[in-house]
């Protein structure tokens, strides 16, 4: 609903001006005055007629009305301001009184003879005017600026003609003189040297580029260009420069060229050649040949290098073309390709060590086993997750490849769990991998029956449940006993027989017998130690031979008891050994028996050669081949690798390559140092590749820089020096010597060196005297000495040439373009060596403005104006009683001012400034206040006008201040502005607010200042008018907080608000009228209405009013409006009466009640059961709230508050809990019996708040209990609703449990531990809303079951 919020006044001053409207003055106020402008000669004679008119004073725009001065031959204004005199500039003439309103303005306008000026411009070099002379004409002593032209080619004396005009003649004249501009023309040889000389050029004329050409080693000139970083030229030596400006011609370089080739020397994929320019650094090329056997090592100077002088990517400095040659080193045979295989103990421990498997060849896996407690190991499986084994320890693996094997374990299921799931079901479960070994169902006791015979395996025996409710049969393996029966001479019979049956198990099978054997004089016994057949014989014993290493081994022996064996003449063969006899131990090196030798003992054996080892031996023989210092010769001892000599023969311009089978070789099959492993003599040839010497040339710069890299002379072959200078500041380079201090020198770059030894050539210099610039820098002047040259340690006399500048006076030079003082002066000397600027220190000329009070006093002090700055005049005004200031002029005459105070003075001159003074009448006046009407209500409006009026009948004003005053205070404030003799009509709109009976408004002008006026008794008026009071009010509901339950007292609350600035009293008969009603088909029905009378609101506050109502039972779903109103006999006459009345709609809600289902002998939880569900947080349950009331004839505000008292419910084991046992302050029962709760949730007083009367509030009246076995819900059925009785509320009663006590049930499943019961109560509503309460009972330890007391279980 919507709510206008008012204005309202806090305190009785307080008021709000609405609408404010100034009204001009109108025609009816005139002041007439008659103007005359007389018009004279310096000698006051008069040269014009008089221009005579009238102005109305009172106007506004009278002070800008005037006349344009004529224009009269020969003659100009002596004051410029003068050429529009309007009346303000005016000397006014008026009657005696101030307040008789006519007058008169008189104004003299002066004017003075014209001087002339004659400025002509001349070329200096021909003296011929170059344009037509300019003719100035102004006012003797004033002062002209004239801008001179700019001719092409020309450079003019001064820019700007500045002066005065004579005050001795009628004309003057002065020459402005042009030059020709010259240019400097200069040459840089840009990196070379022999750069032609600077020249000049004259503006306008064409410049012949010198012809000069400049060098630069390694370069070819290419011409000249504009800039240093030229690529291409733009001018060659003669061409023709037309640019009118200082130009430098920088020399264009082209560098010399050399190619780098490649060769792949017996290989293939050479790069492509590259191009080197002179003096920059080259990178090779990246690209590698190849050659198949070979490895690519780098580049060589010579196809026969063995060693690389550059890498792909390297760095080539020399200036000269070259072809680079692949240098090879042959490739070692490839190594064999192997795998690995690693072992997993796959959550074991104890696997083998990883093997390594080669290429093609079998690897057989390792024998060691790992282990794993309660696990048996299966093999190795590639697989971590395999439950079958792919290889055994001792397998073979075939596979080329790297791979890790995983133990497969086998669980023995060592520790077995018997699990019962429910009731006589049960599984043995292996406490390990926790398998299901096997399951079933217990029953018992039972009853036995005898075992009988019931397969090969096992027997049984009838199993019957004493209950009669089970039987079945329980089998058992055999406990066999094996029987022999003598069969034959090999073979008996065996068959089982079970003790337990008394029964034959099987067919029976035949098998070997078990003989012990016994041997009296060379008589073998044997007999059966299972069936006892018996047997005799004559003892033997083998010889076996093993070749241990060798082969042909002889055949086995065998030997007859006591009798001599005569061992095999067969000799077994083994390469590169000897045979030297038998023995019984395979790592023997001597022999016990011997071929054709006597065996005598009486047992078998196995006979092992025993070996000498005896190798052959070759010979390995060196040649040098041409050279000399070959190696001495080498013994190769069959079967081992010899290691050849590091020993390398020397030939002169020879590299050793290696040593070769072939005298003629090229390349060498072996190495010094490397191995030799055929079994055959040899003589080994060296391999040599023809590498002359080569000598190193290096530079030093001596001092200088930029010297050239190291050079290599090559045997025989004459080397060109390096053509690269090195270079040294103040030193000129003559070429190199051998000698550090020589003074000549001994080779030119580029000169042929022969010499066949290394050297070391020294950079030799001729010092050369440095030349420093000194440039002159006019530092914003003009006419710059040209630079001079100064040679080192030679003093330098300074040019005497001055520059100039418009207003400024030259002091000198100094270094520093910001300097106030000089340092050296035109015609001084200098002596230091370096090149400077030197800067035109320059001292700006100043200016005197001087102020003349003019017939006042108090005249600003003088101050001073800086050449070429403007002057902010100074705001300091003089004083003249009775006079106003109007501003500053250079004549004390004039009365038209040209300077205002804080004006900006531009004139290059000395100047005396005078007061321009206005009489006037200062005096204001407000008169004829009303007030309409002068009776209305509180917040009504009344609408206030009055006159003010200015009696200056020379003088507008601005800003004067208004002010209005109610009952004291300022309400309104304005500023008018006036013309001369100016009237203002001042209307505005004002709102009373909350003001109570009679005001007095007092209406004042220019009140801080009025005792400086004329009069001082007419700046004030007053006014009175009777304010009568008025009630205004709103309402606003207090948010809903709870549900609106059927059959449930709710409280519903409204804030009244006063919107005026006085306090509603019981006297105003405010009320508010509370209605709850609802629609059927379209007709209101009236539920409750009640009324609160004589409301009390303080001013501008609110005050609170609340209802106690019953929702209709059987309503829920039912909308119901609540709607308050507030009355009172004047409130249709509010400023807004729309907000009086307001309404919000609820819909009432169904009772809810829930009861848990009886749960009491559930042995397993249900899903979602967590017997660690944490208790709800307490909720103390509580509320507060303000109200005023009206006491001892004045306004108190009150507060209120209420809460549930701190009580615990009290939760005890039922009557039927006979186990129970109370220990210290806690009871300690099992599961399965009943609990008993008991809590009265009564309303006591908030601590620090008053306790209201039972109107105010209700008392709890939906209450419920959560339980820890449902997680606390308060889902239906998981809670149970509270019923009152006797004063306090507790469980209904049970219709589960005896004489149906009041108790809940604690499921058997609950666990052991702590057990809370929560309890909620709700619906307890106060003018601040509703409020809930949670406590938490006191906690319970559950021990056991139920079962334990009453129940055997399994």
């Amino acid at each position: 609903m919507k709510k206008v919020t008012k204005i309202l006044a806090l305190m009785l001053a307080a008021v709000t001006l609405l609408s404010v409207m100034a009204v001009p003055a109108f025609a009816e106020y005139t002041y007439t005055m008659t103007c005359t402008i007389y018009y004279v000669n310096g000698k006051g004679a008069q040269i014009a007629s008089p221009c005579t008119f009238t102005v109305n004073a009172a106007n506004s725009g009278s002070s800008s009305t005037g006349r344009k001065s004529p224009s009269i031959s020969g003659y100009v204004l002596k004051n410029s301001g003068d050429s529009f005199v309007t009346y303000d500039m005016m000397n006014k003439s008026f009657p005696s009184s101030n307040y008789d309103r006519k007058g008169s303005a008189t104004y003299t306008v002066e004017y003075t003879d014209v001087t002339f000026h004659t400025i002509n411009f001349i070329d200096r070099a021909t003296g011929n005017a170059l344009a037509r002379a300019v003719v100035l004409g102004g006012k003797p002593g004033t002062s002209y600026t004239q801008n001179c032209p700019s001719f092409p080619n020309y450079t003019a004396t001064k820019t700007v003609a500045s002066g005065r005009f004579s005050t001795t003649s009628r004309s003057s004249s002065e020459n402005i003189y042009y030059y020709k501009t010259i240019y400097t023309m200069s040459y840089n040889a840009n990196g070379g040297s022999g750069a032609p000389s600077s020249e000049s050029k004259e503006s306008g004329k064409n410049y012949t580029i010198s012809s000069v050409r400049p060098t630069r080693s390694g370069y070819s000139f290419a011409g000249w260009a504009m800039h240093d970083s030229a690529t291409s030229a733009s001018y060659q030596p003669g061409d023709t420069f037309t640019g009118n400006y200082n130009a430098t011609f920088f020399a264009v370089w082209t560098a010399n060229q050399y190619r780098i080739s490649y060769d792949a020397n017996g290989g293939s994929g050479a790069p492509s050649s590259q191009i080197k320019y002179n003096d920059v650094p080259l990178t090779l090329s990246y690209g590698k040949p190849s050659r198949s056997g070979y490895t690519f090592k780098g580049w060589g100077l010579s196809s026969s290098s063995t060693s690389a002088t550059y890498q792909p990517g390297s760095t080539y400095n020399y200036n000269a073309s070259r072809t680079l040659y692949a240098v090879w080193e042959k490739d070692a045979p490839p190594a064999p390709t192997t795998y690995t295989v690693s072992y997993n103990a796959n959550g074991g421990s104890g696997a083998p060590s990883s093997q390594t498997k080669t290429k093609d060849i079998a690897l057989t896996l390792s024998s060691t086993r790992p282990t794993k407690s309660g696990y048996t190991f299966k093999g190795w499986s590639e697989s971590r997750y395999a439950t079958s084994a792919s290889y055994q320890p001792g397998g073979q693996y075939t596979a080329n490849a790297s791979t890790v094997l995983y133990a497969v374990w086998e669980c023995s299921h060592p520790s077995i769990d018997t699990v019962w799931d429910t009731g006589c079901k049960w599984r043995n479960v292996c406490r390990i991998c926790k398998a299901t070994l096997s399951s079933g169902t217990t029953h018992g006791p039972y009853v036995y029956g005898n075992l009988e015979y019931y397969s090969e395996s096992t027997h049984r025996r009838t199993k019957d449940c004493t209950h009669g409710d089970y039987s079945t049969y329980e089998y058992f393996s055999h406990n066999k006993t094996g029987k022999y029966q003598q069969y034959s001479s090999t073979q008996h019979k065996k068959y089982f027989y079970c003790n337990d049956c008394n029964s034959s198990i099987g067919t029976g099978y035949y098998e070997s017998h078990d003989f012990i054997t016994t041997t009296v004089d060379s008589q073998s016994t044997s007999v059966c130690l299972l069936c006892g057949y018996t047997k005799s014989s004559v003892k033997t014993y083998t010889v076996n031979y093993n070749a241990n290493g060798g082969s042909r081994a002889p055949s086995s022996q065998t030997k007859i008891h006591d009798l001599t064996l005569i061992l095999s003449n067969d000799i077994p063969y083994r390469s590169n050994y000897e045979f030297v006899g038998w023995a019984t131990n395979s790592t023997a090196s001597v022999a016990s028996y011997y071929a054709g030798g006597d065996y005598t003992d009486n047992a078998s054996v196995t006979l092992y050669a025993v070996w000498k080892y005896s190798p052959e031996t070759y010979t390995v023989t060196f040649d040098a081949n041409g050279g000399s210092g070959a190696p001495n010769s080498q013994i190769k001892t069959y079967g081992l690798t010899l290691t050849l000599s590091d020993a390398i023969p020397l030939r002169r311009n020879y590299s050793f390559v290696g040593w070769s089978k072939d005298r003629n070789a090229t390349s060498a099959s072996y190495f010094a140092g490397s191995s030799y492993t055929d079994n055959a003599s040899v003589t080994l040839y060296a391999v040599w590749v023809y590498s002359p010497e080569s000598y190193t040339v290096r530079y030093d710069a001596n001092g200088g820089s930029g010297g050239p890299a190291s050079q290599s002379k090559t045997y025989g072959v004459p080397l060109t020096l390096s053509t690269v200078k090195p270079t040294r500041v103040d030193y000129e380079f003559l070429g190199w010597a051998t000698s550090k201090g020589a003074t000549a020198s001994e080779y030119a770059p580029g000169e042929r060196y022969t010499d066949e030894a290394s050297v070391m050539l020294y950079a030799v210099w001729r010092y050369v005297p440095k030349t420093y610039t000194v440039s002159y820098d006019a530092n914003g002047g003009g006419n710059t000495p040209a630079s001079q040259i100064k040679t080192e340690d030679v003093t330098l006399i300074l040019t005497s040439t001055i520059p100039t500048r418009h207003g400024y006076t030259f002091r000198g030079w100094a270094t520093n373009p910001n300097a106030t003082s000089a340092t050296y002066q035109a015609g001084g000397s200098y002596t230091a060596n370096e090149s400077v600027t030197l800067y035109a220190v320059w001292e700006i000329n100043t200016y005197t403005v001087s102020f003349d009070a003019n017939g006042g006093s108090n005249a600003p002090n003088s101050q001073r104006k800086t050449h070429g700055q403007n002057l902010i005049l100074t705001v300091a005004i003089p004083t003249r009683p009775n006079h106003v200031f109007l501003g500053w002029v250079t004549d004390g005459t004039s009365k038209s001012v040209v300077y205002a105070p804080g004006a900006t003075y531009t004139a290059e001159e000395d100047v005396t400034l005078y007061a321009v003074w206005q009489e006037r009448n200062y005096d204001f006046s407000v008169s004829d206040l009303t007030v309409t009407p002068d009776e209305i209500e509180q917040y009504g409006k009344v609408t206030v006008k009055f006159r003010v009026d200015n009696w200056d009948r020379n003088l507008p004003y601005t800003n004067i201040p208004v002010e209005v005053l109610l009952n004291g205070e300022v309400i309104y404030s304005t500023t008018v502005n006036f013309s001369a003799y100016g009237v203002q009509n001042i209307v505005f709109t004002l709102n009373v607010g909350a003001s109570l009976g009679t005001q007095t408004l007092v209406a004042r002008i220019n009140w801080a200042d009025h005792n400086s006026e004329t009069r001082t008794g007419n700046n004030s008026v007053s006014a009175t008018f009777t304010v009568k009071k008025v009630v205004e009010t709103s309402t606003s509901t207090v948010s809903v907080n709870g549900e609106y339950t059927e059959g449930s007292q709710v409280i519903s609350s409204f804030y009244m608000n006063n919107e005026g600035s006085s306090d509603v009293l019981p006297e105003d008969n405010v009320s508010f009228d509370f209605l709850v009603y609802a629609l059927e088909n379209g007709t209101v029905k009236v539920i409750f209405q009640q009324t609160w009378d004589k409301v009390v609101i303080p001013a501008n506050g609110r005050n609170l009013v609340y209802f106690k109502w019953t929702v209709p039972m059987n309503s829920a779903g039912t909308t119901y409006y609540c709607q308050g109103t507030v009355t009172h006999a004047k409130a249709g006459q509010e400023q807004n009466s729309d907000n009086n009345t307001t309404e919000y709609a609820v819909v009432a809600t169904a009772v809810a009640s829930s009861q848990t289902p009886n749960t009491r002998f559930e042995k397993t939880a249900p899903a979602g059961y967590s017997p660690n569900a944490n208790p709800p947080t307490a909720i103390s349950g509580s509320a507060t709230w303000n109200m005023w009331v009206y006491e001892n004839g004045r306004l108190m505000l009150k507060t209120y508050g209420v809460t549930v008292g701190n009580t615990t419910p009290t939760v005890t084991p039922g009557s039927g809990c006979l186990t129970a046992e109370k220990v210290g302050a806690t009871w300690k029962m099992k599961s399965g019996y009943g609990i008993t709760l008991n809590w009265n949730p009564a309303l006591v007083a908030k601590s620090g708040y008053i306790m209201p009367g039972t109107d105010a509030y209700t008392e709890a009246q939906i209450v419920y209990a959560t339980f820890p076995e449902f997680g606390y819900s308060v889902a239906s059925e998981k809670y149970r609703t509270l019923e009152k009785v006797g004063g306090a509320y507790g469980f209904i009663a049970n219709p589960n449990a005896d004489k149906n006590e009041r108790v809940h049930f604690i499921p058997v499943y609950v666990q052991d531990g702590s057990y809370t019961v929560s309890v909620t109560a709700t619906q307890i509503w106060t003018p601040a809303g509703m409020i809930t309460a949670i406590r938490n009972a006191n906690t319970l330890t559950i021990d056991g079951t139920i079962y334990d007391d009453y129940y055997v279980g399994n």
